[in-house]
């Protein structure tokens, strides 16, 4: 894909960083609520994920494309992890 640099405003990177540090902790009290059993395996799959994700913008030399990519990917995630939280309010 042949794209330009990509500036994204200070205010709104550090609304996302916020976003995620909250939704990192929601996750993390709804995982210490199930248990420990599946915790590991749960912690060694994001571990993994985000592996690749680093692999993935290390191959590519860490490009604006190869950003664009990672930033759109992690949308998707959080849109999902959204519904599934969306979803687990619902049930309690």
């Amino acid at each position: 894909m042949n794209l330009g640099s990509v500036t994204w405003a200070r205010s709104k990177v550090e609304n996302v960083r916020l976003l995620l540090e909250r939704q990192l902790r929601e996750l993390e009290e709804c995982v210490m609520r199930s248990g420990t059993e599946g915790r590991r395996s749960r912690n060694a799959t994001i571990q993994k994920y985000f592996r690749k994700l680093r692999k993935f913008l290390k191959q590519k030399n860490f490009s604006h494309c190869s950003w664009e990519i990672i930033r759109a990917e992690t949308r998707a995630r959080l849109q999902q992890l959204f519904v599934i939280m969306a979803q687990v309010s619902r049930g309690n």
